[in-house]
């Protein structure tokens, strides 16, 4: 894939400088990496602001409450296949992304999709595929990152995402869940 991207780089200034444009070009190229640098920098303020705040959360106890409060809806979900070290990390998992945390989610992601495929099977277990379904879909109960992003690229109000983010996220997770427990019912029968 960096072949190909060196292509087109070297493509676009050879076309640039045989246009007579190369200036433009090279003023484009410096003025992206600024734009680029400043959205990096409105970012990581958000980002911070954030993580901090989901420490506090975390610190309060009200992680451990979510955690506490998704267990029982997960063992529904994932079925008694599910041992409570994998619901255990999938209601981290899950907690993480709901409060749109999405980078902190992940490694209890790696842990739940580990505990959920029994070992030495090949293929795709039902509980592990659900597991993939949900976060794909991923209920936003507060987006943090996408609220930060719109935040550092100057809305007016980058909070008003949160509905329809919520309901949007809960829909596809809903239609999701049904898809996967369809599938699974067929490939039973």
């Amino acid at each position: 894939m960096n072949a190909v991207f060196c292509i087109m780089i070297a493509a676009a200034f050879g076309y640039a400088a045989i246009g007579g444009n190369l200036d433009a070009v090279t003023h484009a190229a410096v003025q992206a990496g600024g734009d680029a640098l400043q959205t990096v920098l409105g970012l990581l303020g958000g980002f911070m602001l954030f993580g901090g705040v989901m420490k506090l959360l975390e610190e309060a106890g009200t992680v451990r409450a979510l955690v506490r409060w998704l267990k029982r809806p997960l063992r529904w979900v994932f079925g008694s296949q599910a041992g409570e070290d994998a619901l255990g990390a999938t209601a981290l998992n899950l907690s993480a992304n709901m409060l749109g945390m999405g980078n902190a989610a992940t490694p209890m992601g790696l842990r739940a999709a580990r505990l959920l495929q029994p070992a030495g099977q090949i293929a795709a277990s039902a509980p592990l595929c659900m597991l993939l379904v949900i976060n794909a879909t991923s209920v936003q109960l507060y987006p943090s990152s996408v609220i930060a992003m719109r935040y550092a690229a100057g809305s007016a109000a980058p909070e008003t995402i949160v509905l329809p983010t919520l309901v949007a996220s809960t829909s596809a997770t809903a239609v999701g869940m049904a898809v996967c427990w369809l599938c699974e019912r067929k490939r039973r029968q």
